[in-house]
């Protein structure tokens, strides 16, 4: 069958003083891309700093538009099963079949007046796929998303997984093209960013500070880095890349 297949792996570090550079868990994921112009991306991701430490694999389904029409999640906390996931999606009805420690056997139907934006299931890469829906067209500037599902508000998603929704929160600004050399290479990149405030706004909170990822300009959305501002300092680098069709 005719497609083409991106490997990636991202290496998870911190910008803390403490840990300054030091390895704090990681991502590794397969992309296909099918002829029909659907996508398929996989992702086994591991955040091994401090609680809660959180193992995570997920499959996301999208169409030649890039709307999410099925996924799946489970993740493991700290060592404990937490739960597991399907997930499908019209553009009408959100649907999710599952199993939590916490909530027990679960199954959800939303229905939906808009097809939803993204599906957030936590992978850095998945995150900067997401960016597919700003209008590059209009140039640098904001754009904010009428209504995304997600699997868990949590911030290292490690919590559910369920279904969730919310309106008019999703904000992705383009700042515009940049050349980017990380441990994969040399590309060039578009930069965006997650959110509305400056870092000193999140200074001392617990909320999500700004959110930062460069992305290829081949209409993959490849993450080259990435990171977090604020209390979180995180940092995010592409360490592998491999694109090839009919490969597996």
């Amino acid at each position: 069958m005719e497609h083409t297949t991106i490997r990636g792996k991202i290496r998870y570090t911190s910008r803390k003083k403490e840990m300054l550079d030091k390895d704090r868990g990681g991502e590794t994921y397969i992309y296909t891309t099918h002829q029909d112009g659907s996508r398929v991306f996989r992702a086994h991701c591991s955040i091994d700093e401090n609680e809660p430490r959180v193992l995570r694999d997920s499959v996301t389904t999208l169409d030649k538009d890039w709307t999410p029409r099925y996924g799946f999640v489970q993740i493991t906390v700290d060592e404990a099963f937490v739960g597991s996931s399907w997930f499908r999606f019209t553009d009408t009805v959100a649907e999710c079949e599952g199993f939590t420690v916490k909530e027990g056997r679960i199954s959800q139907k939303m229905d939906l007046d808009v097809p939803p934006a993204i599906f957030g299931t936590h992978p850095i890469q998945a995150d900067a796929m997401h960016c597919n829906i700003y209008p590059l067209e209009n140039g640098p500037g904001q754009y904010r998303a009428p209504m995304h599902l997600m699997c868990s508000f949590h911030h290292r998603g490690a919590d559910g997984p369920l279904l969730m929704q919310r309106r008019n929160t999703l904000v992705i600004n383009y700042l515009g093209e940049e050349k980017v050399t990380v441990a994969a290479g040399t590309f060039d990149a578009h930069h965006f960013s997650y959110g509305t405030s400056t870092d000193d706004d999140y200074m001392g909170t617990d909320i999500h500070p700004p959110y930062h990822t460069w992305t290829t300009t081949d209409g993959d959305y490849v993450m080259l880095k990435a990171g977090c501002t604020g209390y979180m300092q995180t940092h995010y680098e592409l360490v592998e890349y491999e694109k090839r069709t009919n490969y597996f």
